[in-house]
């Protein structure tokens, strides 16, 4: 436990469990049952880390901030490493123009400076990203994104999950690609087969095995649709894409391309392309950080605009 001039700092325990519930409304959105579930995945059924580096605010008995550092794994030149990123900020709207947060960030790296860990990553996916430059954070993107928009009918999640047999001709590849709403062990151990088999930048990079797929997919408050692209039954390629569950399909939330990983240019092409006919949502974001010249001339006959 530690205190500032006005507020109380003190870790994650269960009986904080319904606060935090009902804490996340401003941010999680998922109402009671989801924003619990939401917890439970992320802290508490995380295959990496555990509950630990939730910091949580106190004014009395009020809950009026938060953030979290949930466990990833990563693979720093052949060794396999634990980090936490942080998540799930939080400050009460009337202490918003305050230093709560700084207070909550300083308590959070004081902690994982106790535990000898060397590194807090952020995404950029949060409001906080001007503060933690000002605070002597290091940049290690830009994460460039494209964005394709869409008209016509949207595609509902119950086709993906009731779309069996159904299957598109990948017109370069020459793959089957094929929907799943839903992702089974078999598929997941295949999805990492795949990605242990392409080259190993030589760089940081996310570890994605079959545990992390299942863990991922088991999300509460994620939609993700998977395009499968196979050739003599071998899986040449994937596409996951996410969606919130807490916009309607037709709202305005984008749906974001989170991966494609292939075999060859062509069918990384074939699975993109796919994707943008049959994917719900009327705006497709695609991640485009470190594509090769072959995937950004197939992107560029694409209708996608870079972002930044």
């Amino acid at each position: 436990m530690a205190a500032t001039a006005n507020h109380t700092l003190t870790g994650y325990e269960p009986a904080a469990r319904e606060a935090v519930v009902d804490f996340q409304r401003h941010l999680w959105k998922g109402g009671r049952e989801r924003n619990g579930a939401y917890l439970d995945w992320k802290y508490h059924r995380n295959p990496y880390l555990d509950d630990r580096y939730l910091v949580l605010a106190w004014d009395r008995d009020a809950l009026v901030g938060m953030v979290g550092g949930f466990g990833a794994a990563w693979a720093i030149g052949g060794q396999r490493v634990v980090l936490p990123c942080l998540a799930d900020t939080v400050v009460a709207p009337r202490l918003r123009s305050g230093p709560l947060f700084a207070d909550m960030l300083a308590e959070l790296v004081d902690r994982l400076r106790a535990d000898g860990v060397p590194w807090l990553l952020d995404f950029g996916d949060q409001p906080a990203g001007p503060a933690l430059l000002m605070r002597g954070w290091v940049p290690i993107g830009p994460w460039t994104v494209a964005k394709a928009a869409r008209s016509g009918a949207v595609v509902g999640g119950a086709a993906w999950r009731t779309a069996p047999g159904t299957e598109w001709e990948g017109p370069r590849s020459g793959c089957a690609i094929s929907p799943r709403g839903e992702l089974d062990a078999t598929t997941a151990e295949a999805m990492a087969g795949l990605v242990a088999g392409q080259p190993s930048p030589k760089r940081v990079r996310h570890v994605r095995d079959a545990e992390y797929f299942t863990w991922r997919a088991q999300n509460p408050l994620a939609h993700y649709y998977y395009l499968l692209a196979r050739r003599d039954g071998e899986l040449r390629g994937y596409l996951v894409a996410h969606r919130t569950r807490v916009d309607a399909l037709d709202g305005e939330t984008p749906t974001t391309i989170v991966e494609c990983e292939a075999a060859d240019d062509d069918v990384w092409a074939d699975l993109v392309s796919t994707s943008l006919r049959v994917l719900p949502g009327s705006v497709v974001l695609l991640w485009v950080r470190d594509l090769g010249a072959g995937r950004n001339a197939h992107l560029d006959a694409l209708p996608f605009q870079s972002t930044h």
